[in-house]
């Protein structure tokens, strides 16, 4: 059966994209009110929304006068790239050891089109939640592969955090073209058949990553 997608649902996506893209900064104090006034919709959905987002960690509601966004801490960066790389290094060595199976080489080729389409926002280095889905995508088709509903289910659970770091690490300078470099060495590395080969590139983009990252953050800290 076809669902209708409620207000709420609506309004929810809508403002964790305005979130997860920067489009809402931290420290600003947004009204119910507002939301509902763009939006064209009473404040109760709102209010549901935002209520959802809370207890994802994405606001913080203030008594009397509104919401603001919860800044990134250093410990949600530390954790995320923690996990990522327990699970994701695994998954980089297990597809490794198994690209020559017909399940291998799928998704070989999802990950190839995935880098094709990357290739589709360097031009624009603003792009930066565009680039970031395609940059989820690839590294999802390497944890996926696994089949381990347990690595999939943690990686959905932070899917929505991870998407919001990604967007801040892909404003360094040059982030873009540089990702794609890391990724494309990821893949070579998997095509090559070398397992430890591939989980420690994997590892070393999970490095760069972490540091620009704490660089990011270290830098909107000061600037708070």
């Amino acid at each position: 059966m076809i669902k209708k997608i409620s207000y709420k649902d609506q309004v929810y996506q809508h403002l964790k994209q305005l979130i997860v893209k920067g489009d809402l900064n931290p420290g600003e104090i947004y009204s119910e009110q507002m939301f509902a006034n763009q939006l064209e919709v009473s404040r109760t959905p709102v209010r549901e929304a935002i209520l959802q987002l809370k207890h994802e960690g994405f606001v913080e509601i203030y008594n009397n006068r509104g919401i603001s966004v919860k800044p990134i801490s250093l410990d949600d960066i530390n954790q995320i790239l923690q996990a990522r790389t327990a699970i994701e290094g695994y998954s980089v060595k297990y597809l490794t050891e198994h690209i020559h199976t017909v399940e291998g080489q799928k998704a070989l080729q999802q990950m190839q089109n995935c880098l094709n389409e990357t290739k589709n926002f360097l031009a624009d280095n603003a792009s930066h939640y565009k680039y970031m889905k395609a940059d989820i995508e690839f590294h999802g088709i390497i944890v996926h592969f696994t089949q381990n509903t347990y690595f999939i289910k943690t990686v959905d659970q932070m899917r929505s955090k991870l998407e919001q770091i990604t967007v801040n690490s892909l404003t360094f300078k040059n982030r873009h073209k540089d990702a794609l470099a890391e990724h494309q060495k990821i893949f070579q590395g998997i095509c090559s058949g070398d397992g430890q080969k591939a989980e420690s590139i994997f590892n070393e983009h999970m490095l760069i990553t972490g540091n620009i990252l704490k660089t990011c953050f270290n830098a909107k800290s000061m600037a708070y």
